[in-house]
């Protein structure tokens, strides 16, 4: 019996430091990756194609992954809050994102929040930190701080493959990162 409650000990202590551990993580994700601009996501409203992804993926698509974006009405809004207890969205902006996966099953998150950090709801057991920059008037990144700091480049227009390899070259803190596109776009 002792050595069971060691064994149940030893458990518990392994998942609050891991628990501890990876907040540590989020929060140096997020001290790295944020700017002092507080991000609109109302900017985002429309279609926008994911074009780059830092880690790069382990296979290419043959199209750019369709993102839809739209801000929710009060009654969606409230819907959400109430499929999950967790979900407080109170007035706030949210901001859906749809989409369909790779496994050809359709996506669908919610972004909202104030501030350079937003809130991305996956699930009720999903609630991550994210973290959207502006590069210029046709791409965003997006960096999920709750998921080691993984980064995507969405853009307005479907892009060359040589026009998404000069604005990530430009991307300094992006600098040093392993990435690569997404899908397969024309070289020039």
């Amino acid at each position: 019996m002792h050595k069971k409650n060691q064994e149940v000990g030893f458990i518990l202590l392994f998942l609050l430091i891991n628990s501890v551990l990876s907040s540590s993580n989020v929060d140096k994700c997020i001290d790295y990756y944020k700017s002092d601009e507080d991000f609109d996501i109302t900017t985002l409203q429309g279609v926008r194609y994911t074009v780059y992804f830092w880690p790069p993926n382990q296979r290419q698509r043959d199209r750019c992954e369709v993102t839809n974006f739209k801000i929710l009405s009060d009654e969606e809004t409230n819907s959400a809050n109430n499929e999950c207890s967790e979900l407080n969205l109170g007035n706030e902006t949210v901001l859906q994102s749809s989409y369909v996966n790779s496994a050809n099953k359709s996506v669908k998150l919610l972004f909202y929040g104030t501030g350079a950090v937003k809130n991305l709801y996956r699930n009720c057991g999903r609630i991550w930190k994210y973290i959207f920059r502006r590069i210029n008037d046709d791409y965003v990144m997006g960096i999920n701080c709750s998921s080691g700091g993984r980064g995507v480049l969405l853009s307005k227009v479907l892009p060359t493959t040589s026009e998404v390899n000069a604005v990530v070259s430009g991307i300094e803190i992006m600098s040093g990162r392993e990435g690569s596109l997404d899908c397969n776009l024309s070289p020039r």
